[in-house]
């Protein structure tokens, strides 16, 4: 049982470190001036670029970008919960990732060349919906698959 009980720990402990290294990493690319941000979507893209066989537009990278950050913030906040309350509460983790959606973009009117986009927002939104949903449906299967071995 003792086992167990670090285990718990442990795993609430990675979850813990990963949800806010999200939101350190989040917060510093937001924080990056106007240029200093164009200059990494730029780079980033080039990267892309180079290894597919075709070609992505910057205002799509930075685009996914925004998608990604937050659909991963909310993966880890629910695995959080999960970690912590041995139970999925997808609605408050949602809920708590779009706050930081909404608080990140308003940080951006205090960066050099950066602003407030109703349009970010709504991309974090999807990228938090979409990050639940797939955390949902992979703690659906893992208990399914647990239930079945039981029974067996």
């Amino acid at each position: 049982m003792k086992n167990k009980s670090t285990f718990k720990k442990i795993y609430f402990g990675v979850s813990l470190i990963i949800v806010i290294a999200l939101l350190i990493l989040i917060f510093c690319l937001s924080h990056e001036s106007g240029e200093d941000s164009t200059q990494t979507s730029g780079w980033f893209t080039s990267l892309l670029n180079f290894i597919f066989p075709f070609e992505l537009s910057e205002a799509f990278v930075r685009t996914m970008a925004h998608f990604s950050e937050f659909a991963c913030l909310s993966f880890f906040v629910n695995n959080l919960f999960v970690a912590k309350k041995e139970k999925l509460y997808p609605v408050i983790a949602c809920a708590l990732s779009f706050i930081y959606a909404v608080t990140d973009e308003i940080h951006q009117i205090f960066v050099p060349g950066r602003a407030c986009q109703f349009q970010d927002m709504m991309v974090d939104l999807a990228g938090i919906i979409s990050g639940m949903a797939v955390y949902v449906v992979i703690y659906a299967l893992v208990k399914k698959v647990a239930t079945l071995r039981i029974e067996n």
